[in-house]
């Protein structure tokens, strides 16, 4: 994982409600994106766990986390 996105994800864990919710609207994150995002950092649902929700796979699932990381990452 790049250092920015690294940095972006603690950045999220860290973050009061509010903060996360403001980083999620401005980060213009797509519906699906922030879906696995607050379940994944918001409800601490692993990787395996999204894929097994959501019937793809595990590499989907991280792909789109990086995505989120990434624009998250820009805002700093």
């Amino acid at each position: 994982m790049e250092v920015e996105s690294k940095q972006a994800r603690n950045r999220l864990k860290m973050a009061t409600r509010t903060e996360f919710d403001y980083l999620i609207y401005e980060a213009m994150l797509t519906p699906w994106c922030e879906k696995i995002l607050r379940l994944h950092i918001g409800e601490g649902v692993s990787v395996c766990g999204l894929a097994e929700r959501f019937s793809c796979s595990e590499t989907l699932i991280r792909k789109h986390l990086a995505i989120a990381y990434k624009k998250v990452a820009k805002l700093q």
